[in-house]
């Protein structure tokens, strides 16, 4: 299974890896938000583009707050769901399949004036742990509780393939 689809097919139930999505998709873009205004000085009118944007987790709650924001993945499935996300939030973003390694057709270069700020998960820390297990994390939803866990299995040094539970 390649990356795109492992995302297709956890694009549905990506919310529950949060304790609370709607919370976390608040505070996210409390803690981005912060960041481009405070420490880079942009309006929070400013064209924001996520990629690799998932479900749409950060884009949704910066567009909430103002931002103009577009959104692209490498999962089909993310996108139609991030649309969805958007669209039941009554927020104006575009959605658009992309490959964040090759953005020409999104447009391949900042603006003059423009900033990129980049966070990616510490890949080469875990490619060192490689850890088997991600979790358990318990959570309470609607009187009923939930438990998340993951198991990595490792192919190679730079590899897994992951279980969601």
């Amino acid at each position: 299974m390649n990356t795109a689809q492992s995302y297709d097919e956890l694009a549905s139930h990506y919310h529950l890896i949060f304790e609370n999505w709607e919370l976390s998709v608040e505070r996210q873009a409390a803690a981005l938000s912060s960041i481009l205004q405070g420490k880079c000085g942009l309006a929070t009118t400013a064209r924001i583009l996520d990629c690799a944007c998932g479900i749409g987790t950060q884009s949704l709650g910066l567009a909430k707050m103002g931002f103009r924001v577009s959104g692209c993945d490498l999962s089909p499935r993310a996108i139609e769901r991030a649309r969805l996300e958007a669209s039941r939030r009554n927020v104006d973003i575009h959605f658009s399949v992309a490959n964040m390694l090759n953005l020409t057709s999104l447009g391949a270069r900042l603006c003059p004036g423009g900033l990129l700020m980049a966070s990616i998960r510490n890949y080469d820390r875990l490619m060192v742990e490689r850890p088997a297990t991600q979790g358990p994390s318990i959570y309470s939803d609607q009187g009923k509780r939930r438990i998340v866990f993951q198991v990595w299995d490792w192919v190679d040094a730079r590899r897994y393939i992951f279980t969601f539970t």
